[in-house]
């Protein structure tokens, strides 16, 4: 955890002497370090407020936060974000969020994740996943939520996170992947017809 903080707080003081902006890889080569895990600092001080981003062109061009509040700034984001705290406790949920589980956020907010409605929709392993990323480790996974009517599917990245008081919490980005879910199972499908119908025609 302390390495992960010393390259967050590396990374925002590069950014700070460099106003005028710089890539991932301007920041990369800076510090020595490989650009998927810069790409995932940045993320990390994106979504706390600490730095921000502009895209010209292909390239994203990053900067020096000009202080906006934390909440203001993760209701701009169309990912689903929760921030909780090192008891478990959700500390923020974003706009989209709330939006796409249909839930008030007086009903999440402030309460600890597990004494939540989320618990139907995420289950055991996302709970452990939020536990080890605490102690420090990112974790990745994919979620699939069935309602009555829909399926839908999630990626989510638990993001080990310091906050400016010095404690430590997890950020959870949720990326709704479920037309690309769709998109992929068109294709074996169409893939799987193709072959059927070559091995018909076949003498």
């Amino acid at each position: 955890m302390e390495s992960y903080q010393k390259e967050l707080d590396n990374i925002k003081t590069i950014l700070k002497e460099n106003p005028k902006g710089m890539t991932v890889t301007d920041i990369a080569h800076k510090i020595n370090i490989n650009r998927n895990s810069v790409a995932k600092y940045l993320d990390v001080l994106l979504i706390s407020g600490n730095a921000e981003m502009l895209s010209f062109g292909p390239a994203k061009v990053y900067f020096p936060a000009r202080r906006m509040p934390l909440s203001a700034m993760l209701n701009f984001v169309s990912d689903y974000i929760l921030i909780i705290d090192e008891t478990c406790t959700i500390i923020q949920a974003n706009t989209s969020f709330l939006d796409f589980f249909n839930i008030e956020r007086g009903k999440i907010v402030n309460k600890h994740i597990e004494r939540t409605l989320l618990v139907s929709f995420i289950g055991e392993t996302f709970i452990q996943n939020i536990k080890e990323a605490l102690q420090g480790k990112e974790c990745t996974e994919e979620l699939c939520l069935r309602t009555e009517e829909n399926e839908f599917y999630l990626s989510f990245r638990a993001i080990p996170t310091a906050f400016d008081d010095g404690k430590h919490g997890v950020t959870i980005i949720f990326t709704n992947i479920t037309e690309k879910k769709n998109i992929e199972t068109a294709l074996k499908g169409t893939k799987k017809t193709y072959r059927t119908d070559t091995n018909d025609k076949k003498p």
